[in-house]
């Protein structure tokens, strides 16, 4: 499945490592969204691509995801 976003989160994900192969890539391992927080940023539930993501950062014994792409796709597909 291919999914959108906006042509705004787009622009705003400027440092993304995968050139949005999230977007297009249905086999492409996403990290799993545990809650949105209303705000810049995700709480992540799984972590994929370990240390590799420049969105993903550690704070206490969670990981927050602060990729606008993500954080989108997880607002209009709830994925």
């Amino acid at each position: 499945m291919d999914y959108q976003v906006s042509d705004k989160a787009k622009k705003q994900t400027t440092k993304c490592p995968y050139n949005f192969t999230c977007l297009n890539d249905s086999t492409w391992d996403t990290c799993s969204i545990d809650r949105d927080l209303q705000g810049a940023f995700v709480a992540i539930r799984t972590k994929s691509n370990k240390n590799a993501c420049t969105y993903c950062f550690p704070f206490g014994s969670t990981y927050y995801c602060t990729c606008p792409s993500r954080r989108e796709i997880y607002q209009r597909y709830n994925i």
